[in-house]
């Protein structure tokens, strides 16, 4: 079991993890910071909000960050921003080629580990739900705005399971994420989706559900 003081040592080398490996906007700033689960993996969660403090908190414009609790891996990143929405999307050759070399940053542990399965670009009005929905947020003037980038889908072969990169204009990431499991079944991910922000909402939605039921 680790200290309150081994957990801060812990939390200081994942933002130095950060600092080498993710580019966190410039015009964001650190916000707060959770230790969950992802899955059997401890996994810290560092949220950055605009410094203008314009279109903050859950449901807004954000810029999060998961790390395992050894401080070794960037988990993933998702960068929801209206940067990212709109037309000039890359083409799926370009999209692949961000993500080996976003891989190559971000993950090296991975790097060669893993197959391409398919490339997809998220779409306002998707068909093949949920590989082809935008991510959703609301902008200052309470208007909801989608985030759209290429997916591409990613295998890890050793490690038996999923992730992606999404790529949005000009060569600039959307989002990252890796060993993630997949219920076939349910055509939904298993794994908690932490850096989303309606997985959270949604969560806090029933929990207060089910204290007022208490």
């Amino acid at each position: 079991m680790h200290t309150n003081e081994a957990i801060e040592a812990l939390k200081i080398k994942a933002l130095s993890l950060i600092e080498a490996r993710v580019e966190v906007p410039d015009s964001y700033e650190y916000k707060s910071c959770l230790l969950l689960n992802h899955d059997a993996i401890p996994v810290f969660v560092f949220r950055y909000e605009r410094q203008n403090g314009i279109n903050s908190g859950y449901g807004g414009e954000y810029f999060s960050v998961s790390v395992d609790l050894d401080a070794t891996k960037i988990m993933g990143f998702m960068h929801v921003d209206k940067s990212h929405c709109g037309p000039g999307l890359p083409d799926d050759d370009s999209a692949k080629q961000s993500a080996v070399d976003a891989i190559k940053r971000l993950a090296p542990d991975l790097d060669g580990q893993y197959e391409i399965k398919w490339v997809l670009s998220l779409k306002e009005e998707p068909e093949k739900i949920p590989h082809e929905s935008p991510f959703p947020f609301t902008d200052e003037s309470g208007v909801t705005q989608l985030v759209t980038g290429v997916r591409v889908k990613l295998f890890f072969n050793q490690l038996n399971s999923w992730g992606w990169v999404i790529v949005g204009r000009d060569g600039k990431l959307v989002a990252f994420e890796r060993e993630v499991n997949w219920n076939t079944v349910m055509n939904r991910r298993s794994t908690p989706a932490w850096l989303h922000d309606p997985f959270v909402q949604d969560l806090f939605t029933d929990l207060q559900a089910n204290i007022q039921a208490g």
